[in-house]
């Protein structure tokens, strides 16, 4: 089965087609393309791509992602997040390389550094090891 020009074998990607609505957790391995609903949380070392009519509602871990829809929660990506021109992001942004678009919205926070990691999946936060001959604040060291 051909999708436009892409052809079956090797790279074919999942769709969640406009009217559908998934709540849980998804995972996936040559990329996805969301243009219904999705709730819950989403992990792949692969590319996502949210469409004009996608709207997410979720904790993403992937490999980078792509939104032209809408977008409320935590993204971590690995590679790189775009959003695009009528894009709409709520939430945080974890990822080594950031590009929005003129008349795109971004309403959160974006963390581009190492140094700084995002909560992990039980929710609580990733100890990050201090610097050699450094205290953290508050530690009374000096």
């Amino acid at each position: 089965m051909l999708l436009g020009k892409r052809k079956a074998t090797d790279e074919s990607i999942s769709i969640l087609s406009e009217g559908t609505e998934i709540s849980g957790e998804i995972s996936f391995i040559k990329g996805m393309h969301v243009n219904g609903v999705v709730k819950g949380k989403i992990r792949s070392e692969a590319a996502l791509e949210i469409g004009p009519a996608g709207k997410i509602n979720a904790e993403v871990n992937v490999g980078r992602i792509s939104i032209m829809g809408e977008f409320h929660g935590v993204i971590t990506a690995a590679d790189r997040v775009e959003i695009h021109k009528d894009g709409k992001v709520f939430g945080d942004i974890y990822s080594p390389c950031l590009i929005i678009a003129s008349g795109a919205t971004f309403e959160g926070r974006c963390n581009m550094s190492e140094k700084i990691a995002p909560k992990q999946l039980d929710g609580t936060l990733k100890a990050i090891p201090a610097e050699p001959g450094r205290t953290s604040p508050g530690t009374g060291g000096s």
